[in-house]
């Protein structure tokens, strides 16, 4: 028998896809400055960081889920 894989949850992909979105889009447009300074960062920056550390927490998060639900079951 084959285990039928999980799909994951619609709120899972949403954020997601609004992250990746908000990386790309937005950081060509209104981020692609050096000035102001945010942390010490040029702004181009920190916004790439700021999405990467966003994306992490996400993926940190979903990965709980997943395995509380494959402890569950």
């Amino acid at each position: 028998m084959n285990p039928t894989p999980k799909t994951p949850s619609k709120w899972i992909l949403a954020y997601f896809t609004i992250c990746a979105l908000a990386m790309i889009w937005p950081g060509a447009l209104i981020a692609n400055r050096i000035e102001p300074f945010v942390l010490g960062l040029p702004f181009f920056v920190f916004w790439y960081v700021a999405w990467v550390f966003a994306l992490f927490l996400g993926l940190l998060i979903a990965y709980q889920k997943d395995n509380k639900e494959a402890r569950d079951e």
